[in-house]
């Protein structure tokens, strides 16, 4: 029997990435399922919660059973501490929101694996993700969304490199989610109907995600005053990490009317807030860390995303340096936030990614 191409395909115990590695089973591949090991249920208040993995981990296997291919369990728990928990914990404490969904696919899900796939001898891994590639045959791969306008991940890929696109393969990108899910049951999947979890990987119920980090790391918040744009003491907060740009409930304060964060001074400890939303409200800010995907020009019109579910903001970006850029909205956006993803589009194709810095 002639030897077929190996190929890892990245198994989460969801519908999505279930259909994405039976493509490549019917193209007769021989596709190798692993499931990545994040957590162990030792460290965790509730046991059946998605972040201990219980559920998710026996559906890839029954998945990987119907599909007859092998299925394996990557422990990667030493990685997503260092390099995921440990960054996002830093971030909070010095007034930053990180973004661990976009780190968690740089080094684990296209980090780790991709490692793993080349120690088998494997081409590249497969995901779930909806998003299109587009190989030119010379080694460069253009990045672009998917079809299902409600499924938009290429936010959460900003971060990967050429390298790690190369080796990548998302067969989902040009169908939608009801597709997928049509396609689940007539192959017979087990979690056809499986319903997609809200909650993130690593989180507990009733806690934040701040708050648990906090307790992994063993470190203590440290309360502060909560002030508005007048310099009034309105309220006490417990811990500058329990905070977001934007943020309104959850404050434990009464100002007659809706009031925001606007600001957090990690040199004073204090949280800055005000009913006056028009304070959130910024058209220019730095981003650092750029990985440009598909850009060669210094001064780029495009259109950009600062978070998940955002509608594109059409912007200018300006090189700075190669790793830094200057961001201007052609009209201000709300929250803007240091430490989030930014996402840089030219239409419906990725060209860049980096992290918001400095706001102004």
């Amino acid at each position: 029997m002639k030897n077929r191409t190996k190929i890892v395909a990245a198994l989460s115990g969801g519908v999505d990435s279930a259909v994405a590695a039976s493509t490549y089973v019917e193209k007769g591949y021989e596709v190798i399922g692993v499931t990545l090991k994040m957590k162990s249920c030792d460290d965790s208040k509730e046991k059946t919660k998605a972040c201990c993995g219980l559920d998710d981990n026996i559906q890839a296997r029954l998945v990987a059973e119907k599909l007859n291919i092998p299925h394996y369990f990557l422990d990667v728990r030493q990685d997503f501490r260092e390099k995921i928990l440990k960054y996002a914990w830093k971030e909070y404490s010095v007034a930053r929101t990180p973004n661990p969904c976009v780190l968690c696919n740089f080094h684990l899900k296209f980090g780790s694996l991709l490692d793993f796939a080349t120690e088998i001898g494997a081409i590249g891994v497969i995901t779930g993700h909806y998003a299109i590639l587009e190989r030119d045959g010379t080694g460069s791969v253009k990045l672009f969304k998917g079809k299902d306008d409600l499924k938009n991940q290429t936010y959460f890929l900003s971060a990967l490199t050429q390298e790690q696109l190369n080796r990548s393969y998302m067969p989902l990108g040009d169908i939608t989610k009801v597709e997928v899910r049509q396609i689940a049951s007539q192959l017979g999947l087990p979690n056809a109907t499986k319903q997609e979890s809200q909650d993130a990987c690593f989180g507990y119920k009733g806690e934040g995600f701040a708050e648990t980090l906090y307790r992994i790391f063993d470190s203590k918040s440290i309360p502060g005053d909560i002030i508005t744009e007048d310099g009034k003491i309105v309220g006490r907060h417990n811990g500058i990490n329990n905070y977001t740009i934007g943020q309104r409930k959850g404050l434990g304060i009464a100002l007659g009317k809706p009031a925001y964060v606007f600001k957090i001074d990690k040199e004073s400890n204090t949280v800055y807030v005000s009913t006056d939303s028009s304070l959130l409200l910024k058209s220019t800010f730095t981003a650092i860390d750029m990985n440009w995907l598909d850009s060669t020009e210094d001064i780029i019109q495009c259109e950009v995303q600062t978070r998940y579910r955002q509608t594109p903001l059409p912007a200018i970006v300006e090189k700075i340096t190669s790793t830094t850029a200057s961001i201007k909205l052609l009209q201000p956006a709300r929250a803007i936030t240091p430490g989030q993803a930014l996402a840089v589009y030219r239409g419906s194709q990725l060209i860049a990614g980096g992290w918001i810095d400095l706001v102004k």
